[in-house]
């Protein structure tokens, strides 16, 4: 099964679906099943302590696919001071793509380049659109309002059309995409390819715990909250986690912290796709499942008579 895209075509790759690089969820497991089910699986570099377990990491991935991977390299030195290094390693390696996100990709574009990999960029308003595309960035993540983790506050049905129109990248629709319904809206609206984080949470090679991945089934959108007091930026997280945390998230909030608790462990990230999540699948079949619903509604939708 094939599906093609501007974005298939510049990543090689059979469906335009990118797993999104979600922090200590993402790993090898979970990376080489999108990729082996024809999308393109990705991680984040901070998932890995070192350089030398990010190398690593690596090296379990391309020993067992073949196929085109990314990674998010978080361009800050206050959120990653290590990124100089770990671009190196993710150049050595030649990955497929680099997603950048927390600062411009400037720096990085031309070494990329030079060993073929692509860069893509996490966007959440045109002003933002517009520096990473004079940048030399090869198509923005549109992150839209009710995307899980640090999503914008912009609906999809205006952010994705709108940033294809004013910049004319490629455009990658994130945001409450857990099947083949909403890929098919998104690319209607004229993304290019679709980037699922949610619903991959709720598969097996996730490396979420148990209960995290019960909580995304179990959770409606109406559980979702949106707030900056977790991590200082705008962000979709679990309400149930939130309020599991309790008294330790209002007490870490003014430094004084049981150290039982970490809110980057036990507060959990998920956006509004959760509402079409009820169960728990191997990543490959939700890869491929997406991809059968979205070419079964396309082929349903009202017709001209």
């Amino acid at each position: 099964m094939k599906i093609k895209t501007p974005v298939t075509e510049m990543l090689g790759i059979d469906l335009p679906i990118i797993g999104a690089p979600m922090f200590l969820v993402s790993y090898p497991d979970l990376v080489v099943a999108v990729s082996e089910a024809g999308g393109l699986g990705t991680f984040p570099s901070q998932n890995y302590r070192s350089v030398e377990e990010l190398r690593r990491g690596l090296e379990n991935i391309r020993s067992r696919t073949k196929k085109p991977i990314g990674v998010n390299l978080i361009l800050h030195k206050a959120h990653n001071p290590n990124w100089a290094k770990h671009l190196e390693i993710l150049l050595e390696f030649k990955v497929e793509l680099i997603i950048t996100s927390l600062g411009s990709p400037r720096s990085i574009i031309n070494e990329a380049k030079s060993v073929g990999t692509k860069v893509f960029c996490d966007v959440t308003t045109l002003k933002h659109a517009r520096i990473v595309a004079k940048s030399g960035a090869d198509a923005l993540v549109a992150v839209a309002q009710g995307a899980g983790g640090h999503a914008g506050n912009i609906s999809p049905f205006s952010l994705f059309p709108y940033l294809k129109k004013e910049i004319g990248l490629p455009v990658l629709a994130a945001g409450a995409i857990s099947g083949g319904a909403q890929m098919a809206a998104a690319l209607s609206l004229g993304a290019d390819a679709v980037y699922i984080g949610t619903r991959l949470i709720a598969s097996q090679e996730a490396a979420a715990s148990i209960e995290y991945k019960n909580m995304v089934v179990d959770s409606a959108p109406e559980e979702i909250v949106y707030t900056e007091k977790i991590s200082g930026i705008p962000a979709n997280w679990l309400k149930r986690s939130v309020e599991k945390a309790g008294d330790n998230f209002h007490n870490e909030s003014t430094g004084d912290i049981d150290q039982e608790f970490k809110r980057w462990r036990d507060i959990w990230s998920a956006g509004h796709g959760v509402a079409q999540i009820d169960s728990i699948l191997p990543a490959g079949d939700i890869v491929k499942n997406m991809a059968s619903e979205y070419l079964d509604i396309v082929g349903k939708l009202p017709r001209s008579v």
